[in-house]
């Protein structure tokens, strides 16, 4: 105080006469001036107060829970994004981070620092707009990699997709450089769409979004090779991949817990149509699959790139790292198995407005090698791409999955690990460009890229199924004097006998094209962890760590379910509408919560088919998001053919979903599975629970569990007369049956065609509970990559085991459940009144139904015994299905008294005015 009043000139009041008062202090002379002085030093200590105060409580709401106090609940949509257009309350919880350091300096390539306080004052001076970056493609022109005119296309009307697949064009060697300059390429902007962390991974630029579709995913025969359907049109409005099919249809991206990572899960757009009539799209669309072949690379610079491709588009920066694609014996160790180069971008705060900063390059790993998985599929030669196009029953190909490991550059991992690189309103400080390194598909196993230690010296092939044994040697045009020059190796061997011969297909010049010079995605915004507020992602498995089945590391969860859903939806070839999903989703939810799943992910796929609504008020506040996470997802299905159309195509929405929910939760649950909302998994025997169940397998050794899956349909008991449909007859006299409303689905379609044990051609339409740790792709019905599948040569000698190169996953490891003491699964797929046509005549015991015309309502056997002599009720109805005892007597009255209860729960909310 005395320094404060010496920089004042106040000189102290020091007199001991109590008679002199305050009015004297403020009259004539020096009393005023002293007076004045005084009060500017209060105002001033009084401002610092108020500054000091601010600060902390603004550091405790960034390092702690914050909470904003409003009229309706701020509900998560995916674990990093908020539905901010919803909401006014949050609880957004991130991790502690230590104090920020701060950056006087800025951020640099060399050593990035970030500062959230800095950040945020920066949002709140400079505004969103000149922080955020919106989201580029960049469309690159097609690869001039082989003679045209030579390819043949195999027989296209024959639908096996291994008869007369075709023979691939010819290919130029060595690879010729892009030559190309960024005038060359045509870019796309996103950032209407794409506009905060907020919109991920709904916004991200998949397909044109509901209401905007110009092609149908039915019937669909308009193609982008007629012309009828436009590339560039497509690329603005909806998606560039089609313009530059090496660009991944990326559906969603999110960091590691740890911030190292930057993990993308993509789908193959390839598979979206099997049509010959969309063949020259097919074809066109090769480097999706390509993408999913690794390739090596070794970095060098911009001197020795200039000298190798002297007629390369080159900027005046000298300091920039370039890439030549290499052998495996010279390239890189990093470079040995990659396909994208991954810039990373970050915002300097401490610049005026803020700037974007180049902060590293690292190159993409993928969490499998899918060329390796392809190879010890099958027992014949098998081609992960065909001329033919037909390769759609290779569903492991469905799902691309890659990684851009994070430089480790300041604070830039710590940022993004902590989430407080997303600022307050969702803007994003780093991003991530994706480059893809483009070169020609490999055909056929014989072309398999490897090293000695994944599958020996040399591959072990001994068909021919394709007549392709020879592309190596007469399906090539050399483009110039072949050059290869190995250098000296200061490493391992690296090199097979024999497999694809990567100095003759790229030969030692091919530079790769600068990034401003190259097709790429573009600010690809790098958001939170869906991790955040988790525990540590530590002991997680990942096919390089290798996979220990004695390791008991902690997870969040023991046991959770992924669901694809719906508020309405219409079935495969639109031959039916389906409104019941929002009855059926709670219903599921509360009964798998019963038997034991720890969490439900659903993806809320409500957006591709209407705009008006959404499952976020039948979810919240109904269930807690302790409970339950929504992830908003309304791309599309691509083809929702049926299955034995001539285009049969793949439904992408859901095994996208699939994809993204393995990847973003795996690693926190030890068991996961995906299911449709209509099949329950009921525990049997002596279990009470689902928890016991998957723990008994893994003390067994057991990694997934298999269920066989069958028709159940409505018991006639729970129906009652309809005739609201074409087919159905008049209000009069209503020819068709439709379960009752208000009875539980798992009590009305309580009626199964098949007695457990089930038979095996229960088999086809099989659904699994896997480990997350052990299971690395699933698909629907498969587990389609495993740790065992995905065990090289040299870890399985190193264990003392064989090794062949096909690989069987065994009995040990997936085993269908004991239906009858373990568990079962109850599919209660809806039966639609139509479906119940004339049923009093189908129905009877002595109907002899031509195909189509089967009873379609359940009458159980008395006792489950089809061996009874009365086979059928007192009205001549046939019985033909079997009750689950011990979901009546057990499951369904504990499924009513949790309805009830919640319920209850609801009311209360609603009573209390919080809802």
């Amino acid at each position: 105080w005395k320094e404060i009043a010496h920089i004042l000139s106040i000189k102290p009041f020091t007199s001991s006469d109590p008679t002199i008062s305050l009015a004297k202090m403020k009259g004539g002379g020096g009393g005023a001036a002293n007076w004045q002085k005084i009060m500017l030093l209060g105002t001033i200590i009084s401002l610092a107060l108020n500054f000091y105060l601010a600060e902390k409580l603004s550091r405790l709401a960034d390092s702690t829970t914050i909470a904003v106090v409003g009229g309706k609940r701020r509900t998560p949509t995916t674990n990093n994004a908020i539905a901010e257009e919803k909401t006014d309350d949050a609880k957004i919880k991130l991790k502690a981070v230590p104090p920020s350091t701060k950056c006087p300096s800025g951020g640099t390539s060399q050593h990035y620092c970030f500062d959230r306080k800095l950040a945020e004052d920066s949002l709140s001076v400079h505004g969103r707009d000149a922080i955020f970056q919106p989201l580029r493609a960049y469309a690159e022109k097609k690869l001039n990699d082989t003679v045209p005119g030579t390819i043949d296309k195999g027989n296209l009307d024959e639908k096996k997709p291994k008869v007369q697949v075709g023979r691939p064009a010819k290919w130029y060697v060595p690879l010729p450089v892009r030559e190309g300059s960024p005038e060359d390429l045509r870019m796309f902007e996103y950032g209407h769409r794409l506009k905060s962390c907020n919109d991920l991974p709904a916004q991200l630029p998949i397909d044109r979004g509901f209401g905007k579709h110009v092609s149908r995913n039915v019937n669909n025969r308009d193609t982008f090779s007629s012309g009828k359907l436009n590339v560039w049109e497509e690329a603005k409005e909806g998606c560039p991949v089609n313009a530059d099919p090496f660009l991944p249809w990326i559906h969603d991206m999110f960091p590691n817990d740890e911030g190292s990572v930057i993990h993308f899960v993509a789908q193959n757009k390839r598979r979206c149509n099997s049509g010959k009539q969309h063949w020259e799209d097919i074809h066109a669309l090769e480097p999706q699959v390509t993408i999913m072949q690794p390739v090596s690379v070794k970095r060098i610079d911009e001197t020795t790139a200039r000298k190798l491709a002297p007629n390369a588009w080159s900027s005046t920066d000298e300091n920039d790292v370039r890439y030549r694609l290499a052998p495996h014996e010279e390239a890189d160790e990093d470079g040995m198995f990659t396909r994208f180069i991954c810039r990373f971008r970050a915002m300097d705060y401490a610049k005026s407005p803020p700037l974007m900063v180049n902060v590293g390059e690292t190159l993409s790993v993928y969490p499998y090698n899918y060329e390796f998985v392809n190879y010890r599929k099958d027992l014949g030669d098998l081609s992960m791409v065909t001329p033919k196009g037909k390769d759609n029953p290779m569903f492991w190909q469905s799902q691309l999955r890659f990684d851009c490991p994070v430089p480790e550059n300041g604070d830039l991992r710590a940022a993004i690990s902590s989430g407080e690189s997303v600022l307050s309103d969702g803007t994003p400080s780093v991003y991530v460009d994706v480059v893809p390194i483009r070169t020609a598909p490999r055909y056929g196993k014989r072309m398999s890229y490897f090293t000695p230690d994944m599958a020996g010296e040399t591959l072990g092939i001994t068909n021919d199924v394709f007549g392709w044994n020879d592309l190596m040697k007469t399906n090539i045009v050399h483009a110039e004097d072949k050059t290869i020059n190995n250098g000296e190796i200061k490493h391992p061997p690296r090199k097979m006998q024999n497999g694809f011969d990567a100095g003759l297909f790229w030969g030692d010049k091919h530079v790769l094209p600068r990034i401003e010079a190259s097709g790429r995605w573009e600010n690809l915004p790098v958001c939170r962890s869906p991790g955040v507020g988790y525990e540590s992602e530590e002991g997680t498995a990942t096919h390089e760590k290798g996979f220990d089945e004695k390791k008991n590391s902690k997870k969040k969860h023991k046991l959770t379910a992924c669901l694809w859903a719906s508020a309405s939806f219409t079935t495969r070839g639109n031959a039916q509408s389906v409104s019941d999903t929002t009855k059926r989703l709670v219903e599921w939810i509360e009964f798998h919560l019963l038997v034991g799943f720890d969490h439900i992910y659903v993806y809320d796929n409500t957006g591709a088919h209407t705009d008006q609504t959404s499952l976020e008020s039948t979810l919240f506040p109904r269930f807690l998001e302790s409970e339950v996470t929504r992830i908003d997802w309304p791309c599309r299905v691509c083809n929702n053919n049926i299955p034995a159309h001539e285009n049969t195509g793949e439904r992408s929405s859901q095994y996208a979903a699939e994809n993204s929910c393995r990847a973003r939760y795996g690693p926190h649950t030890e068991w996961m599975a995906s299911f449709d909302t209509d099949e329950y998994l009921i525990p049997m025997g002596k279990y009470s629970n689902m928890r016991e169940v998957v723990d008994d397998a893994a003390k067994a050794g057991t990694q997934i569990l298999t269920f066989k899956s069958t028709r159940a349909v409505p018991i006639y008991s729970f129906m009652e007369p309809f005739h609201d449909h074409k087919d159905c007859g008049k209000e009069s006299d209503p020819s068709c049956l439709s379960v009752i409303e208000g009875s539980l689905f798992a009590e009305a379609y309580n009626c199964d065609f098949e007695l457990a044990p089930k038979p095996g051609w229960a088999e086809r339409a099989k659904k699994q509970l896997y480990r997350s740790d052990y299971v690395f792709a699933h698909y629907v019905h498969y587990a389609t990559v495993t740790a065992g599948l995905l065990q090289t040569k040299a870890e399985a000698h190193k264990t003392g085991k064989d090794w062949y190169m096909h690989f069987r996953e065994s009995k040990s490891n997936d085993k269908f459940t004991d239906e009858i003491h373990q568990a079962v699964m109850l599919h209660t797929k809806t039966t639609v009144p139509e479906y119940t046509t004339d049923w009093k005549a189908r129905c009877k015991v002595d109907f002899k139904p031509a195909h189509g015309q089967n009873c379609r309502v359940g009458f159980p056997w008395p006792q489950n015994n089809k061996d009874s002599l009365v086979k059928a009720t007192s009205d001549g109805f046939g019985y033909n299905c079997f009750t689950n005892k011990k979901l009546t007597d057990f499951w369904i009255p504990k499924l009513i008294d949790a309805i009830e209860k919640r319920q209850l729960r609801i009311d209360h909310l609603r009573n209390m005015n919080i809802i």
